[in-house]
């Protein structure tokens, strides 16, 4: 098993835009972002995506901008405007939103962008709600974001999260991120760099000397950070890609970029043993089994599955297994006791063998799709395309599963006899 790290290098700084920009670097198709978005309830605006120069580098330029057709319907949510010199909004006037109504807002697209997207944009509005609560004095629910309220935040805010879990990415590590000086103008007026909910949202992190008259810290990047990443430096991995996303300014001297590094590191081969938790249980619905299957993954299991089995009295019933790290065995059986159907279980101690595993994008008519690769010494034995990567190119393309998941395989065994 292995697990995908995003690092973030922010060297030069970091602001929503440039996040976004950096992880369509990585390979996230902008299709996918602008499909996601419409599950969105907010209108008047269009993002695009295109390459420019930052000092010496290429890089991806993410842009939210007002779509004329729609920004005259009184209706439509596009009124933002924000300040920052990575990122200067195209949208007039200053909005006035509530950190409630942006919640309302976020949940009222769960079912479309689905749990896990609205879970991580919820969680950095509200660490920037937080931030602002306890810089103007205010409760929470009080809050009303300003420039962080517009349009382009939110649709930076929520595209970094669809880009996320397009990845499947398991853990998020940041370097420390610079604390710039001077100057900056908002909807407060004009305030000293770094703006005070940049420092409140990056309380307890590491941070470094900035640079003089430039914002390179946003509230919005910051809160992307705190929210959803660890401090740390690069640890030992596979690297599997990079992306460099553009802020607007591009500034002479230095390069107005964010960088971020996608990698994969294997479990630890050292410890090869794994507890076996199982259980029968002749009363367990059906309906009920996902839920089980589910809440014991998300407890530490590594893999859980069901057998159907005869049980004593001839009654029929499930086999229901779980297997976990050592140090993971405890919360998974307290799992299998609290959302299971039985009164015991069993447990032992074995090892297992594990394929090396990490995954390859190829290009296929539908779109990319990840390709999970098994190899043993070196040696090549699986390839088999991600399904979730099928069954969302094949949704969005109105194309047959099983067609989508063969054309995948024919991507990578060209692309694997081409690199021979």
């Amino acid at each position: 098993m292995s697990r995908r790290l995003l690092y973030i290098d922010p060297t030069y700084g970091i602001a929503g835009d440039m996040f976004v920009a950096s992880l369509i670097d990585l390979g996230v198709p902008l299709s996918h972002i602008q499909d996601q978005l419409k599950h969105l309830d907010i209108a008047g605006y269009e993002i695009s995506c295109s390459t420019v120069r930052r000092g010496p580098f290429a890089a991806k330029h993410f842009q939210v901008s007002p779509n004329p057709e729609v920004e005259s319907d009184p209706s439509s949510l596009s009124h933002p405007h924000q300040h920052h010199a990575h990122s200067e909004s195209h949208f007039p006037g200053h909005p006035h939103r509530k950190w409630s109504d942006i919640r309302a807002l976020l949940e009222r697209s769960k079912k479309g962008l689905g749990e896990p997207v609205v879970t991580n944009a919820i969680r950095v509005f509200h660490c920037l709600a937080l931030a602002e609560a306890n810089v103007h004095g205010t409760a929470i629910e009080d809050v009303v974001f300003h420039e962080v309220g517009g349009v382009d935040s939110i649709v930076d805010i929520v595209a970094s999260c669809i880009a996320l879990e397009y990845l499947n990415i398991d853990f998020i590590l940041s370097g420390a991120l610079p604390m710039s000086s001077g100057h900056v103008d908002t909807a407060h007026g004009r305030i000293a760099l770094p703006a005070p909910a940049t420092l409140r949202v990056l309380t307890d992190w590491p941070v470094t000397t900035g640079r003089e008259g430039l914002e390179q810290v946003t509230p919005t990047g910051a809160a992307i950070v705190a929210a959803l990443a660890k401090p740390g430096r690069l640890p030992s991995c596979t690297l599997r890609g990079t992306g460099v996303g553009a802020g607007t300014a591009n500034p002479k001297g230095w390069p107005n970029i964010l960088r971020l590094v996608l990698g994969e590191q294997a479990e630890d081969a050292s410890a090869p043993e794994v507890d076996v938790i199982s259980a029968h249980m002749d009363d367990l619905s059906g309906e009920h089994l996902p839920g089980l299957l589910n809440a014991l993954i998300e407890s530490g299991a590594v893999d859980a599955f069901a057998t159907p089995v005869i049980m004593k009295k001839g009654r029929s019933g499930l086999w229901v297994q779980a297997l976990a790290k050592p140090e993971d065995s405890q919360s998974v059986s307290e799992t299998m006791l609290i959302h299971g159907s039985t009164f015991g279980l069993r447990r032992h101690r074995t090892t297992r063998e594990v394929l090396e595993r990490w995954h390859e994008s190829v290009d296929t008519p539908h779109g990319p799709i990840r390709v999970k690769i098994g190899a043993r010494n070196g040696k090549i034995l699986h390839a088999s395309p991600e399904f979730e990567d099928v069954r969302r190119a094949a949704e969005s393309t109105n194309t047959p599963i099983p067609r989508v998941h063969s054309e995948a395989v024919t991507a990578w065994t060209t692309k694997k006899r081409n690199r021979q």
